[in-house]
């Protein structure tokens, strides 16, 4: 980073705040633990392919996440590709057990 960036980067290391320090020790450890502890809760009472497409999730958050905390705008085609995501992801669940059903009967 200093190669690209310069000796800018070494004084603003200098006076870096201790939020900064929190948002970069948040980001590192408590989203990863929290989200390695829950996929790993979740695939222990569940089979892998029930919990797996659940990952798809993970933009849509996001995009949710920075629209309610940070008040940033969702574009037209992130909501087309977020409700395309959406969809993919419930006929994934729900659709083998409604075909199941609509077989019996």
């Amino acid at each position: 980073s200093w190669f690209f960036e310069g000796p800018q980067a070494l004084t603003a290391l200098a006076s870096i705040s201790p939020q900064a320090i929190f948002s970069v020790l948040f980001i590192a450890y408590g989203s990863t633990l929290l989200g390695y502890g829950a996929w790993a809760v979740l695939l222990g009472r569940h089979p892998a392919s029930l919990v797996a497409p659940f990952s798809l999730l993970v933009p849509i958050v996001g995009f949710a996440a920075a629209f309610i905390l940070l008040g940033e705008m969702i574009s037209p085609l992130e909501i087309a590709g977020s409700l395309l995501i959406f969809v993919g992801l419930v006929l994934n669940v729900i659709g083998p057990r409604l075909v199941a059903r609509l077989r019996t009967a």
